[in-house]
């Protein structure tokens, strides 16, 4: 699929991230909304990037654990941009009680985690799927290498993370033939909204821990993902970006 001139939604647009899948999105000839939660100043500088290249684009409220908010965000972006042709599930939520206490993990904090990384690519891609058929267009979600082996196995994030890779097949399946759906599965990106308070002596035991002795890289998801949409016979795939951390 050409970018040029394609309407898109990168839910999580105003992270860091996300940010990036905008910028390469505009530089690429589309026209961008720019989903959120938090951080409405970085959605409106998110914004002002995509116009600066002389594409449309549009701030658009989403809070993932509300389907009502998730249809009328859809709806906002859709109409804004005269529909969807290209839908990113980029926005994720860690945290939660020390490793290995199964007991502190309430449900509450299972619930938040879940329904940010999980459940909310379900309801974004349910709500978007219309628009996207009729263009025939792609989905990429993102995942993670957590999901993958048994790095961060005791985490809640982990389980959610690991379940985005069935949602992607799930979803090709049940969008074929028209819409394809991928993920990029990545391993800790620096400089982005989740990682920014991330001591060093964390980051530097994922980078020690990598065959190749980096973290990886934004652009390197970023521009996987816009690879993903180019691509005309790929579907249903999970790529894992981490630097070597773990074979897939």
């Amino acid at each position: 699929m050409d970018i040029a001139g394609k309407p898109a939604l990168v839910v999580g647009g105003s992270g860091g991230l996300g940010r990036r899948l905008v910028e390469l999105l505009a530089e690429a000839g589309a026209d961008v909304a720019v989903g959120w939660s938090g951080g409405e100043d970085r959605a409106a500088a998110a914004c002002e990037a995509v116009e600066k290249h002389g594409r449309r684009s549009v701030a658009v409220p989403l809070d993932l654990r509300d389907p009502a908010s998730v249809e009328a965000g859809v709806a906002l972006a859709a109409e804004a941009l005269d529909g969807l042709a290209i839908l990113m599930n980029a926005a994720g939520a860690a945290g939660g009680p020390p490793a290995g206490d199964l007991l502190a993990y309430d449900p509450e904090t299972w619930d938040r985690i879940s329904d940010i990384n999980f459940r909310g690519p379900f309801l974004v891609s349910r709500a978007a799927a219309p628009h996207l058929r009729a263009a025939r267009g792609a989905i990429v979600n993102f995942g993670s290498t957590i999901g993958h082996g048994t790095w961060g196995a005791d985490r809640t994030f982990q389980p959610a993370k690991a379940a985005v890779s069935g949602l992607t097949r799930f979803l090709a399946a049940s969008l074929a033939p028209d819409v394809r759906v991928n993920c990029v599965a990545p391993g800790l990106m620096e400089n982005t909204v989740m990682s920014g308070g991330a001591p060093e002596s964390f980051v530097s035991t994922w980078r020690e821990a990598a065959k190749l002795k980096k973290t990886t890289s934004i652009d390197d998801v970023a521009e996987q993902a816009l690879t993903f949409c180019r691509a005309e016979t790929v579907t249903g795939q999970t790529l894992v970006i981490d630097g070597g951390l773990t074979f897939h």
